[in-house]
């Protein structure tokens, strides 16, 4: 709790676009925790571009699937031995429709450290639960950015915009 109060990373995973920093040892305000892998950021530019310009998710992983670039998961296996995301490596260029939501909702794209998104009741229960947003700490300008603000707050936007009818015809006010 200590770590994420001082705005340090959390947790064993680094976004897909960012490879941990060899350099880091600790608590280092001077070195950041993680720093732009230039391949994959690529592709995270790409993805959020193409959102931004009316590309729907569907159709950016049958894109990114077409043009045989490797999802996360095989990527992270591929560069590190890691099979944590849990690696299809029969289907190497699959893109899931959540990686590419994952990735348009991540925050820490835009530079910013978000900590204690999930919490768990006690230390018996493994279930985490969301965490309500006013407890949620979020640090900005931690680390190199990939995106600008600019275009994220264009995607989140359009993502709290989004409502779809049900089979009735309502939307839903939640």
């Amino acid at each position: 709790k200590a770590k994420g109060e001082r705005g340090e990373h959390l947790g064993t995973t680094i976004p897909y676009g960012y490879m941990k920093n060899p350099e880091y040892k600790g608590n280092q305000k001077e070195q950041p925790y993680m720093i732009v892998d230039p391949e994959a950021a690529q592709i995270v530019k790409r993805i959020f571009k193409m959102y931004a310009d009316g590309i729907g998710i569907v159709k950016i992983c049958d894109t990114l699937s077409a043009e045989q670039i490797t999802c996360p998961s095989v990527y992270l296996f591929q560069r590190t031995g890691s099979r944590a995301a849990h690696p299809d490596l029969n289907r190497p260029y699959h893109w899931g429709h959540t990686s590419i939501r994952r990735i348009l909702g991540n925050r820490e794209y835009v530079g910013d450290t978000v900590n204690f998104k999930t919490y768990s009741k006690s230390n018996k229960l493994k279930k985490r639960l969301k965490n309500d947003p006013e407890n949620i700490l979020i640090f900005e300008n931690t680390h190199e950015a990939i995106i600008d603000r600019k275009t994220f707050d264009l995607v989140q936007k359009h993502f709290a915009g989004r409502k779809r009818p049900d089979k009735q015809g309502e939307v839903d006010k939640f």
